[in-house]
C-alpha cells in the first residue's frame, strides 16, 4: 500500500508592522551620531522631565490623550534636529502646515507684562494596521501635533523636509534652454528661457520650454529626470518661436532635474494651496516607521507667558480594539508554546518580554537570596532586548533547576511597598522568589481597556462645577476626593493607586507622571474619551463656566480662539471617512512602541539552534549572550553584517560549533600541504593516518602526541604567525581556537591588545590571551575572538560594500 507524506499547511503570514520611537537619543559625545532607543524605561524617565502634557491627566486636572515633548524638557536629551519620527509603518492620511505660526497678543495685566505668543496648528495624522493572528486586524492612528511652520524650513534650507508634503518644482534661474528661432530668424525673448520638455528621456523630441518660475508636479522621478504630472504656474512655450504647443502637452512628458553650470535647474516649493489648511490626499501617502514626520514647533504658554517649542504625540483607535486584544490573547494562550503555529504566521516563536510580578524577592546574587532580600510591590516588565543592554550581564545556570531547565538570571530594578527603588536578581522563569514569566507582546501584557462615562467638558471631574471648585480652591469639602471625579477617572485612579482612601485622588492623578510606577502603569491603560481635537465648543463651555467664577481674562480668550483653530477632526472626516467618530480609545504611544517595538536586535537560542543544529545548547546560549551584550562594539548592527559574520563562522566551526582545530590528518595530505612535512615525510608518516581514519601506518590509533606533533609541524616556525620553531611548541599552543579559529602567537597577542583597548566593554576582565590561550575554547571568548577578527579586519565595512554594490546593480 502506497504511503504519502503529510503535507505541511501553507503559510499564512500576517502583515508585519515595524515600530520606532518618535525621536532618536542625542549623543552624549559631541560629533557622534544619535542612536535609537532600545529601552522604553529610558524614554519614560525622560518624560518625567516634562512639566505638563502627560498621559492621561494634565497638571491642571484635565483629560490628556497624549504626551508632550518640549525642547526644555525631554527634548534636551533627544535628537531634535533630525526631527519627529513616524512611530509605525502606515500611511499619512492628513496633515496641516502653517505658513507661519499663529500669533496672539496678550496685553499687560497687573504685574504681568504684555506677551506675544506664537503657536502651531500644524499636524500629521498616520493610519496604521496591526494584524494578529491572521485576518484579525486593528486599524489605529498616530497623531503628531504642533509641528514646525513652513517659514522655519525656508529659514533653514539644510533642515530635511517631510517627504509626504504636497510639493511642486519650480524652474530656477540656472535653467538656460531657449526655443529655436523662427523661420525668419526671430529669436526667443528672455522670459521664454527655461527647461526643455521631451517626449522621453534623455534624447526624446522637444515639445516645448517651461520658462523660469514655472511650477509643476511630478508623477515620478528617475535619477535626474522627472515625468510631469501637471503644470500649475505658467505655461509651456512652443519649441520654436511663433509655433504652437497644446496647453496639456507637458503632461506625462519628461524634464531634466539635475544641475547646469554647477546649479540645480529646479527647486522644491510648497504650493499656496497646501498651506494653512487641512490636506487629506485622495491617495494616502505610505510612510515607514522612523521616517521624518516634521520638527517640533512653537506652542507658547498663554497662562505662564513663556515661549516654548513642543510636539504633542498620541495614538488612538475605534472600539474594535477590545475584540482585537481578546482574540490576540486567546490565540497566544492556545498556541504560544507551539513553534509551528508561529512559523505558520511567519513570526518568531520567542517571547520578547520578561514580566516580574508583585511579591517577588530580588536575590542578592543568582541562586543566592542573601540576607534581607527586598520584595517587589509593583509589576515590572522589560523587553529582553532592553535587558540585553544592561551593564550587568545575565548569568546562565550551569545545572538544571527544579523545573529541569537551565535558565538565565537577570539583574532588574523594581520598587518596594513604599515605592522605594530596589534591585536584585531574578530567574527568567518562575522560581522560589516569585512569579516570573516570559511573555509575548501579542498578549498585550498588563494592558487594560477602560470605557466609563466622563465629563463632556474634558475635565477629570464628574461635573464642570466640581472641576471649578477644585481648580479655584472653593470652600467645598473634599474637592479632590475620588467621589468628585468622573467614573472613568475613578477607574484610572484605581489602576494607578491600588491602595489608599482616595481622599487626594485628583491631586494624585495630576502628578502621576512624576511617579515612575504610576506613569508606567498609565502607559498600559487604553482609555475611551472624546478627542480634544474634535468638538471645540466643549472648551468654550468650560471657559464660560470658569469666567463665571473668576471673571474674564485675555489669556483665556486667546486660548479659546487658539483651541478653535487647533481642531481638525471634522475637516479630516469629511475627506477621509475611515476616521472614526471622536469618541476613541487612546493608547500611550511609548507604551505601545515599547511593547511591540523590536528594540535593538537580539540573538536568541532558537535562532542559534537553527544556525548550529548539532551544537551544545548551553554553549549556544553563552555565545548569544556574549554577542547581545556587545552588539554595537562588534559591529553586528545590521542584518547584512550578521549574515556575513555567521557565514564565516559556520565555514570555520560547522553545524556543531566546533571551537578548537582538529588535527586528524592523512599522512599524504600533510606532506602535500605543509612545508615542514614536505621536508620531513617520516614525521608525516609517523603521526598521520595511513588509509583508514584515524589508523596510522603501524596499526595504532592517532593520539594526543600525534595531534601536538602535527600542529607543531604545521604552524611551528611560521614567521607570519609569530610562532617559534617546531620544538617551541607554539604550533600546538596557539592552534586554531574560537569561532573563527584564531591561529598563531602573533594573533593571540593582537587579540589581547584589542581586548585591553576595549576595557570599558568588560571592565572586570583583564586577560592576557597570549598567556592563557585555552580560554578561547570557552564559548564567551570564542565569540569574542571572532568579533575581534571581524572588527580588526574591517569586515563589517566590506560587508556594507556588498550591499552598496547590490544596490547599484538594482539601479541599472
Amino acid at each position: 500500500m502506497a504511503t504519502t507524506t503529510p503535507q505541511q499547511p501553507a503559510k499564512t503570514p500576517v502583515k508585519k508592522l515595524n515600530f520606532a520611537y518618535p525621536f532618536r537619543k542625542a549623543s552624549e559625545v559631541p560629533g557622534k551620531p544619535s542612536a535609537d532607543f532600545a529601552d522604553q524605561h529610558e524614554f519614560h524617565r525622560l518624560l518625567r522631565k516634562e512639566p505638563g502634557g502627560a498621559y492621561a491627566v494634565s497638571r491642571k486636572g484635565l483629560w490628556h490623550g497624549g504626551i508632550h515633548i518640549t525642547d526644555a524638557g525631554a527634548g534636551q536629551s533627544l535628537d531634535l534636529k533630525h526631527g519627529v519620527r513616524c512611530m509605525a509603518d502606515g500611511e499619512v492620511v492628513a496633515w496641516r502646515v502653517n505658513r507661519t505660526y499663529l500669533f496672539s497678543e496678550i496685553p499687560a495685566q497687573g504685574d504681568k507684562p504684555a506677551f506675544s505668543a506664537y503657536s502651531s496648528t500644524g499636524f500629521a495624522l498616520v493610519r496604521h494596521v496591526m494584524e494578529f493572528p491572521k485576518d484579525n486586524t486593528l486599524p489605529f492612528f498616530s497623531l503628531y501635533m504642533h509641528l514646525q511652520d513652513f517659514a522655519s524650513y525656508e529659514a533653514d534650507k539644510a533642515l530635511p523636509r517631510p517627504s509626504y508634503w504636497t510639493t511642486w518644482l519650480r524652474v530656477t534661474e540656472a535653467a538656460s534652454d531657449k526655443p529655436d528661432a523662427s523661420a525668419s530668424g526671430v529669436g526667443a525673448p528672455a522670459e521664454q528661457t527655461g527647461l526643455r520638455v521631451r517626449t522621453s528621456k534623455p534624447g526624446g523630441t522637444i515639445l516645448g520650454i517651461l520658462p523660469r518660475g514655472a511650477q509643476f508636479s511630478l508623477l515620478k522621478r528617475e535619477g535626474n529626470w522627472g515625468q510631469i504630472e501637471a503644470v500649475h504656474v505658467s505655461a509651456l512655450v512652443p519649441p520654436k518661436v511663433g509655433g504652437y504647443v497644446a496647453p496639456e502637452a507637458a503632461e506625462k512628458r519628461w524634464i531634466y532635474l539635475g544641475k547646469e553650470n554647477g546649479a540645480y535647474v529646479v527647486e522644491t516649493v510648497m504650493p499656496d494651496t497646501s498651506l494653512d489648511r487641512v490636506v487629506a490626499p485622495l491617495k494616502p501617502v505610505p510612510i515607514n516607521a522612523g521616517d521624518l514626520i516634521g520638527h517640533i514647533g512653537r506652542f507658547d504658554s498663554l497662562s505662564e507667558r513663556v515661549s516654548a517649542r513642543m510636539v504633542h504625540l498620541e495614538m488612538f483607535c475605534d472600539d474594535s480594539i477590545q475584540s482585537f486584544i481578546e482574540t490576540s490573547r486567546a490565540w497566544v494562550t492556545e498556541n504560544g508554546a507551539k513553534p509551528k503555529a508561529w512559523e505558520q504566521l511567519a513570526l518568531p516563536a520567542d517571547p520578547t518580554i520578561l514580566r516580574i510580578d508583585r511579591r517577588t524577592t530580588l536575590y542578592e546574587n543568582p541562586n543566592q537570596q542573601g540576607q534581607d532580600a527586598p520584595l517587589t510591590d509593583v509589576v515590572q516588565a522589560y523587553t529582553l532586548a532592553e535587558l540585553g543592554q544592561h551593564t550587568e550581564k545575565p548569568y546562565t545556570e550551569t545545572s538544571e533547576g527544579s523545573d529541569g531547565e537551565k535558565m538565565r538570571w537577570w539583574k532588574v530594578d523594581s520598587a518596594d511597598v513604599r515605592r522605594q527603588a530596589i534591585t536584585g536578581w531574578v530567574r527568567e522563569q518562575n522560581f522560589a522568589g516569585g512569579r516570573i514569566s516570559r511573555e509575548f507582546a501579542q498578549r498585550w501584557v498588563d494592558f487594560e481597556v477602560l470605557h466609563d462615562p466622563h465629563d463632556s467638558t474634558h475635565t477629570i471631574f464628574a461635573s464642570t462645577q466640581a472641576y471649578i471648585d477644585y481648580s479655584t480652591g472653593a470652600d467645598v469639602p473634599n474637592t479632590g476626593a475620588i467621589d468628585k471625579i468622573s467614573p472613568l477617572m475613578q477607574a484610572v485612579c484605581r489602576q494607578l493607586y491600588a491602595t489608599g482612601d482616595g481622599s487626594q485622588a485628583a491631586n494624585d492623578l495630576c502628578v502621576a507622571s512624576q511617579d515612575a510606577w504610576a506613569a508606567m502603569r498609565a502607559s498600559r491603560l487604553i482609555v475611551k474619551h472624546e478627542s480634544e481635537w474634535a468638538n471645540p465648543d466643549k472648551w468654550t463651555q468650560l471657559i464660560t463656566e470658569i469666567e463665571k467664577k473668576a471673571g474674564p481674562d485675555e489669556a483665556r480668550e486667546a486660548e479659546r480662539k487658539r483651541i478653535q483653530a487647533l481642531a481638525w477632526w471634522d475637516a479630516v472626516k469629511e475627506d477621509f471617512p475611515a476616521l472614526p467618530a471622536p469618541q476613541v480609545f487612546h493608547i500611550h504611544p511609548i507604551g505601545l512602541v515599547g511593547n511591540f517595538g523590536k528594540g535593538r536586535f537580539q540573538f536568541t537560542l532558537p535562532m542559534m539552534q537553527r544556525l548550529f543544529p548539532h551544537a551544545n545548547r548551553d554553549a549556544l546560549q553563552e555565545v548569544a549572550d556574549e554577542l547581545n551584550a556587545h552588539l554595537q562594539a562588534y559591529k553586528l548592527d545590521t542584518p547584512l553584517r550578521r549574515t556575513h559574520f555567521f557565514a564565516q563562522v559556520m565555514q570555520e566551526t560547522g553545524s556543531s560549533l566546533t571551537r578548537e582545530e582538529g588535527f586528524i590528518w592523512k599522512a599524504s595530505s600533510l606532506i602535500a600541504t605543509f612545508s615542514y612535512f614536505h621536508h620531513h615525510p617520516d614525521q608525516a608518516n609517523a603521526h598521520g593516518y595511513h588509509h583508514v581514519r584515524p589508523i596510522k601506518a603501524d596499526g595504532t590509533s592517532m593520539n594526543q602526541a600525534d595531534f601536538e606533533a602535527i600542529a607543531n609541524g604545521a604552524y611551528g616556525g611560521r614567521a607570519e604567525l609569530g610562532n617559534g620553531t617546531y620544538v617551541s611548541g607554539d604550533g600546538w599552543r596557539y592552534r586554531g581556537r574560537g569561532l573563527k579559529q584564531l591561529t598563531g602567537r602573533a594573533n593571540y597577542r593582537a587579540f589581547a591588545r584589542w581586548h585591553a583597548a576595549l576595557q570599558n566593554e568588560w571592565p572586570h576582565e583583564i586577560i592576557d590571551f597570549e598567556t592563557n590561550p585555552d580560554l578561547l575554547v570557552q564559548p564567551k571568548y570564542a565569540a569574542r575572538s571572532a568579533a575581534y577578527f571581524w572588527v580588526d579586519r574591517n569586515l563589517p565595512e566590506k560587508a556594507d560594500q556588498g550591499e552598496a554594490a547590490a544596490q547599484k546593480l538594482m539601479e541599472k
